[in-house]
């Protein structure tokens, strides 16, 4: 079994520096056309882009607990999990299911992509610190070498707040969807391997256009 959580090139440690003071010093919110220090800033489907040789795969549709559901490519592997943890941007989050891809190289096991699906109920603090403080822990996690920057864009008509990472073995796009009281985490992750990234880019930017969120509505204590 794959593990969850697995994307590509590294930056000099001064760059990531220079980047993450840029993305957080005096900002409340992430970018949207503002370039970091390291990168130009497009538009949130521009980061990603279409795949070399497009396989068109059969889709199917979960629905999973948390009022979440997405379409994914049918020879993607899916997990149902509910289990509570740690994650790697720093946060005690539900994982409620996870999507693996097939390999992309042939022979190379770890040449995949993975989706893992969170969900962090009855978050208090407001969504840009929580955004904020993630995507520190992000670069604490994976390298002090990362090249990091943000946009915004909707998620099932919500605002949300979309990073995207890279070092030189691994490559993220993760989006965080406040819905009330609940913070939605998608995190999708894989080697940084130019071949994993253009196969998958298309389906990744299809999967996470699918998503749609009916948060469960809180049961009403009666009045005695």
């Amino acid at each position: 079994m794959k593990m969850s959580h697995g994307f590509s090139s590294g930056c000099a440690g001064i760059l990531l520096i220079l980047a993450l003071a840029v993305l957080f010093a005096g900002c409340t919110q992430p970018a949207t056309t503002q370039s970091t220090a390291i990168t130009t800033t497009p538009t949130a489907t521009q980061g990603l882009k279409a795949p070399i040789q497009a396989t068109v795969a059969p889709l199917n549709t979960a629905s999973l607990p948390y009022g979440v559901t997405i379409t994914y490519p049918n020879n993607w592997e899916r997990q149902d999990v509910l289990t509570t943890g740690v994650r790697d941007y720093g946060r005690n989050t539900v994982n409620i299911a996870n999507f693996y891809s097939p390999n992309m190289i042939p022979g190379d096991t770890s040449s995949y992509d993975s989706l893992s699906i969170d969900v962090d109920p009855n978050v208090q603090e407001e969504f840009d610190n929580y955004f904020n403080q993630a995507t520190l822990a992000v670069g604490k996690t994976y390298n002090p070498q990362m090249e990091a920057h943000s946009y915004t864009l909707k998620i099932s008509g919500y605002t949300s707040y979309q990073l995207d990472f890279e070092t030189k073995d691994v490559k993220g796009t993760y989006i965080f969807t406040k819905v009330d009281g609940s913070m939605y985490i998608f995190a999708f992750k894989g080697p940084a391997k130019q071949v994993v990234s253009q196969a998958l880019s298309g389906e990744i930017v299809d999967m996470y256009n699918s998503i749609q969120l009916n948060p469960p509505v809180p049961s009403v204590v009666k009045q005695r």
